[in-house]
């Protein structure tokens, strides 16, 4: 959103819910451990794999292509 607007200030919404042990999922110190060397060490050797049930997945590829096809209309 930043490169998209430059110009304007972003302010970070309080994500605390019920349960949650953070304030703010905007600079997540767990997300913070990802990074692109990891991603494809992942990819490549198959580690940490996760199963989820099958109408889980399908309501999150929903929203992944949801996602996408957000990002793909501001696409030049």
């Amino acid at each position: 959103m930043k490169q998209l607007a430059p110009d304007k200030e972003f302010i970070e919404a309080p994500t605390m819910g019920e349960g949650a042990t953070c304030k703010s999922c905007a600079h997540c110190p767990w997300m913070a451990m990802n990074s692109l060397h990891n991603l494809l060490a992942v990819l490549e050797q198959g580690h940490n794999e996760i199963h989820v049930d099958e109408s889980v997945r399908v309501k999150a590829l929903r929203s992944t292509r949801r996602m996408l096809d957000f990002a793909r209309s501001f696409m030049p």
